[in-house]
Parts: C-alpha cells; structure tokens; sequence
C-alpha cells in the first residue's frame, strides 16, 4: 500500500510473520544501522522515531529501524492492518518532517537483556552471515524476537533451498550463538513454499 499525500513517500508491506509490517521510506535514510527496541521508555530516551510509533498505534511489541526502512513487530497478529499501517505511516511521515534524528548517537551501547542480545546477532549477521550467504544469493534477516528467542527468515537463494536446514542449524544458528551465548532458541520463520527462489 503506497500514501502519497506527503512529499515524504511511505510503504507498507506485510511480512511472513504476520505480526510484522515493513514500512520503507522511499527517498532517505533513516539510521546507519540496524537497532532495534521493544522499550518505550528506551525509545523515548535513544529511538525517538520508534517512541513515535509506539505512542502511534497500541500494541505495538518492538520496533526495529535501519537504512530506508522501519520493521514493526506487534504483540499479536492484527484483524487488519490497514488502520494500523495508516497510523504508523502518518506518525513516521510527521517524525521525519521534524527533522529530528531517528536514533540517537550512543542508541546501541544503552541497550539491555533481550533487545541487546537481538541487536549483538544483527551484527553477527551484518558482519559474518549475510557476507557469506550472498555469494549464494542469499541472506537472512530476525523478523522477531522474545526476550532470549529468535525468529529469522531466510530469502533469495536460501529460500525454499534444499540446504536450508542445514544452513540454518549449523551456519546461521551456531554462528549466532558462540556470539551470543544469551540466545537460548533460534527459530527458522521463513516461508520456504512461496517466494521468488524456492527451491522446494
């Protein structure tokens, strides 16, 4: 679904996991990185853009921001999205119109517990994983989390591929958690049926 109303262009796209909208920016960027919180307060202190859309839609579980794009994770699957997509469109269309910094200097090294362990694997996968599964044409990506759980997704080539088990057990799994001893469960989320490059 595209609003055009506003110079600022926002899409929203639903996601395997559906509890989780991706909403693009279209035309600028909006963190360097990729951080993600499931802390209103922490938000209102270091991610002001996601304290927006907290205070924009209930429910809301966590909020992850990174390059052009906003992942919104709820605590159950929505009857409907679009009032929820309305809402949080609007709230990151008037936040950028502020101008303000979507995240703080500083946002990562502030973190606790359970979005501190999320946000140590992103860098396992930024770094170590992705680099790798692209020379395949693939990558994976955490599309949700509970406190010491994560939930990944796989795409491109790794989606629906006959390794992926394989990959996910023994690459992405084990990579993440001599990282990051925390993360008790890591869950494969993604949809190996349907996609662009399934190989099932």
């Amino acid at each position: 679904m595209n609003d055009t109303q506003s110079e600022i262009q926002i899409t929203a796209e639903p996601q395997t996991l559906p509890s989780n909208c991706l909403y693009r920016a279209v035309d600028r960027s909006l963190h360097s990185g990729l951080l993600y919180t499931s802390n209103p307060e922490f938000a209102t202190e270091w991610m002001p853009l996601a304290a927006a859309i907290f205070a924009a839609a209930d429910h809301v579980k966590g909020v992850r921001i990174g390059g052009h794009e906003v992942l919104v994770s709820m605590e159950s699957t929505p009857d409907d999205w679009r009032p929820i997509a309305k809402a949080t469109g609007a709230a990151i269309r008037a936040f950028l119109n502020g101008g303000e910094a979507c995240v703080k200097e500083g946002a990562g090294d502030s973190m606790t517990d359970g979005d501190l362990w999320r946000n140590q694997a992103q860098k396992v996968i930024d770094a170590e994983l992705n680099p790798n599964l692209a020379s395949h044409g693939g990558w994976v990506e955490i599309q949700a989390s509970d406190g010491s759980e994560l939930y990944i997704t796989m795409g491109g080539g790794c989606q629906g591929c006959g390794s992926a088990a394989l990959t996910m057990k023994q690459g992405v799994e084990t990579s993440i958690r001599n990282a990051v001893p925390d993360i008790t469960a890591i869950h494969d989320s993604t949809d190996h049926a349907s996609g662009q490059n399934p190989y099932m």
